[in-house]
């Protein structure tokens, strides 16, 4: 299982997906702080220029950009490999279907953790170098000092694992549902836009994974307890029923022939 993991994981950095989707982070940042510089009538989600409250300035639009990229690199890391064969070699060897399952919810997780990570640190440098690093962090209004605004940008960044693994585990079953890669990308991203619509309704907006995966960080900051658990709690039930639909498929269904 092990070998297994780290296998998956020499592949996803390895992957030109992974440097390609960076690089539209980091010009994403880069352009919404030209915009801001150049002024005029361009109305900006920048509040407070500087460098240590870019992060979380553009914390929500990292989910437009994880409705595109997560498909498109599940896709390629379950689909393509049953459409080339790839699949039929592994569990002809000693590998139990689940334990390849796992191996690829693993190296999801570690490509939204990577991205996570790379989002903040350049927006981190690309504001820094625009603005400076300023002396205050702002965030919803409120003003944090360096230290503690540093801390509540990668707590929030990193509570977004939770419904970024809820979003990809959709993916997953889709995937595993489908041998196409077209198919896996545009139903998923159908799916995901249709879920958006629906967050119009206030009465299913709670349980829309989307609503989550743009809203969750505010859930969170305001650490209003009962509210973070019913949230942690939808977002867990995505995780483990489509989870085991996945694994149920993965067990039953005949990828050798």
């Amino acid at each position: 299982m092990i070998r297994l993991v780290q296998n998956e994981l020499y592949k996803t950095f390895r992957l030109k997906k992974l440097y390609v989707f960076m690089a539209i982070l980091a010009i994403h940042a880069w352009l919404t702080v030209h915009f801001y510089s150049a002024g005029g009538e361009w109305k900006s989600v920048i509040v407070m220029p500087n460098g240590q409250s870019l992060p979380l300035t553009l914390i929500n639009s990292m989910a437009q950009w994880m409705t595109l990229f997560i498909p498109i690199y599940v896709a390629d890391l379950i689909t393509g490999e049953v459409k080339t064969g790839t699949l039929k070699l592994s569990l002809l060897r000693p590998v139990r279907r689940i334990e390849w399952l796992h191996a690829k919810i693993a190296s999801l997780f570690v490509f939204i953790a990577v991205l996570l990570a790379f989002s903040v640190v350049s927006e981190y440098a690309i504001g820094t170098i625009a603005f400076g690093w300023g002396e205050r962090t702002l965030y919803a209004g409120t003003l944090y000092a360096q230290a503690e605004g540093i801390w509540l940008t990668l707590r929030l960044t990193f509570a977004m694992l939770l419904p970024y693994m809820a979003c990809g585990l959709i993916v997953v079953f889709i995937a595993v549902s489908t041998a196409n890669i077209s198919t896996t990308i545009g139903l998923s991203i159908g799916i995901l836009t249709a879920l958006q619509y629906l967050s119009a309704f206030e009465r299913i907006k709670p349980y829309s994974i989307v609503n989550q995966m743009y809203f969750f960080h505010e859930y969170v900051h305001q650490a209003h307890w009962g509210a973070v658990l019913q949230n942690i709690a939808v977002v867990a039930a995505y995780i483990a029923v489509f989870y085991t639909v996945s694994a149920v498929i993965m067990k039953k269904k005949d990828f050798i022939l």
